[in-house]
């Protein structure tokens, strides 16, 4: 049987890249929920932060998680951040990164929430994307 709990997470972007970057202007952050990209946020900014909701199913091994913000399957659940702007009201988008949900353990979860800090520039200067690893993604206190 499942032992489900409700955890709060929250995202705290930094070292965000430009407003204008490879012919992208107006560059906007948000994460995605289910489809469709919420909480977005215009670049420049120093930092931006989320807040997410997940369901989360406690009774195996790993934490398994659940709900419009957990994509992927049960063994490599992750959050999307994506990169964008708006034409008119519909989100269009050029690049996501994905944060990976594995690494955060049965421990981590006892307070009900957790807390990602985010490095959000590449190398070449761009938005991050694909799977973020290493220092890229720490969690931990705010």
């Amino acid at each position: 049987m499942a032992e489900e709990v409700i955890i709060k997470a929250t995202f705290t972007c930094i070292d965000l890249p430009d407003a204008n970057w490879d012919g992208h202007g107006q560059i906007w952050l948000g994460v995605q929920r289910g489809k469709e990209v919420v909480q977005a946020v215009k670049l420049p900014l120093e930092r931006a932060t989320f807040e997410l909701e997940f369901r989360v199913d406690l009774s195996g091994e790993r934490p398994n998680f659940l709900g419009p913000f957990a994509h992927g399957t049960p063994q490599e659940r992750f959050a999307y951040l994506c990169w964008g702007h708006f034409h008119g009201p519909a989100w269009v988008g050029f690049r996501r990164a994905k944060i990976p949900l594995g690494s955060v353990n049965h421990d981590q979860l006892a307070t009900g929430n957790i807390h990602a800090t985010i490095h959000c520039t590449d190398a070449k200067g761009g938005p991050v994307c694909a799977t973020l690893k290493g220092d890229l993604v720490r969690w931990g206190e705010n």
